[in-house]
């Protein structure tokens, strides 16, 4: 029988996927990352790894199996594969660039958008505390419409298109970064990093994580900002310089910020969780039930495909 192992814990419908097949499972039964150490024991007598985001799968763990019909990823990235390896050794790696993925990440950019924009976190801590002291029709509270504002999006691909998609609703002006023309279906400008930074009210990161994108964000980025521009990451924490984003608050060179992934994941910048004009969530983007149950149910297919030598959907590395 031939064996699938899992170094992810997959939710029910996925394993039935693969036990529909009468393939053995494999399971890291634990909502952990299994240690490197652990995925070796088990990847040396399995035929397909199912690996995701979190686990790293480097040369070392490729070797040990060379055999391997597939290491399927859940997620849209596969930076955590080395895929040089891989295909060294005639392994396909696969992703889940799922409609549901691509959906939630860019629902989540819009969300911290306007909670930043419309100071939801300092409001609800002004009502919790009871420290409203009545409406005033003239009163400001600090918050900004995104309606008729610029929006710039650092990196165009699916996610960045879908949250230009949404930020329509608001007739916000599109203008997007991107090392490729794009041939988007929403009204979008390209511009250099230079334009975009100079001249957005709000700034969305969504560009893939390489080592050109490193600290694609820092000193220089932030000082070509609007005083009055808000940051908002959800692509990966290595785009940003985090501690020259906390200068660049804290100096008031820009308005505020919300990330949702982090330099140093899962550490929290310190000096980040310290300012008010700050939004940060524990890398959210996709962690909905839609997103995360279709992702593990499609790595599921394909490892089942590859098993059945079946023609691959979301083959990296052709």
């Amino acid at each position: 029988m031939q064996k699938i192992y899992s170094a992810v814990k997959l939710p029910e419908n996925a394993v039935k996927i693969i036990k529909k097949q009468n393939f053995e499972l494999d399971m890291h039964n634990e909502l952990t990352t299994p240690d490197q150490h652990q995925i070796i024991k088990n990847i040396k007598d399995a035929d397909a790894l199912i690996t995701g985001v979190n686990v790293n799968v480097p040369s070392d763990i490729i070797n040990m199996n060379s055999d391997l019909k597939i290491i399927a990823n859940i997620g849209s990235g596969y930076n955590n594969v080395d895929i040089e390896s891989a295909k060294n050794h005639n392994i396909p790696v696969t992703n889940t660039p799922v409609h549901e993925s691509v959906a939630s990440t860019a629902e989540l950019a819009i969300t911290s958008m306007l909670a930043l924009s419309r100071r939801v976190l300092s409001s609800h801590e002004m009502a919790v505390k009871n420290e409203f002291d009545g409406w005033q029709v003239m009163g400001y509270l600090g918050g900004n419409q995104v309606i008729d504002k610029t929006l710039a999006i650092i990196g165009f691909g699916q996610i960045g298109q879908y949250i230009g998609k949404l930020a329509q609703v608001f007739d916000m002006k599109i203008l997007y970064v991107d090392f490729e023309e794009k041939d988007a279906t929403i009204n979008a400008e390209k511009v250099s990093l230079g334009e975009a930074l100079k001249e957005a009210d709000y700034v969305i990161t969504q560009v893939n994580y390489t080592e050109e994108s490193h600290y694609l964000i820092s000193k220089k980025e932030f000082e070509q900002m609007k005083e009055t521009a808000y940051f908002i990451n959800t692509a990966r924490g290595g785009v940003v310089d985090e501690e020259a984003l906390a200068e660049a608050l804290e100096n008031n060179q820009i308005k505020a910020a919300a990330l949702d992934v982090h330099e140093a994941e899962p550490h929290i910048n310190e000096k980040l969780t310290k300012l008010d004009n700050v939004i940060l969530t524990p890398h959210i983007g996709n962690d909905t039930y839609e997103a995360r149950n279709k992702m593990a149910e499609v790595a599921s297919d394909q490892a089942v495909k590859a098993l059945k030598q079946e023609s691959l959907d979301y083959q990296v590395n052709e």
